[in-house]
C-alpha cells in the first residue's frame, strides 16, 4: 500500500471536520514556509519575541488566563 493510499484510507475514518482540518494541514505543509515569505515587520517582530524569551521577560499561562478573562468582562457602569 502506497502512503497516499495509507493516507486515503485513513481519511476515509475522519469527519468532515478532521477532514477539513487534514486538508488545511496538507496545504500549509506544501506552502512555503512563513519564515520565508514573512514581512520584514513580521520577522523583526519574532525576534524580538525570542530576545525577550532570552531574557526571562515571559508571563506564566496563569497570569495570561487571568489579564485575558479580565479583560473580557464588561466594563463596570
Amino acid at each position: 500500500m502506497t502512503k497516499t493510499e495509507q493516507l486515503t484510507a485513513v481519511a476515509q475514518q475522519l469527519s468532515d471536520e478532521q477532514v477539513d482540518a487534514l486538508l488545511s494541514f496538507a496545504r500549509s505543509m506544501a506552502d512555503e514556509p512563513f519564515y520565508e515569505k514573512a514581512p520584514p515587520e513580521a520577522l523583526a517582530s519574532l525576534e524580538r519575541g525570542l530576545e525577550q524569551i532570552g531574557r526571562g521577560e515571559t508571563t506564566s499561562l496563569d497570569e495570561l488566563s487571568k489579564r485575558l478573562e479580565a479583560a473580557a468582562k464588561p466594563p463596570r457602569a
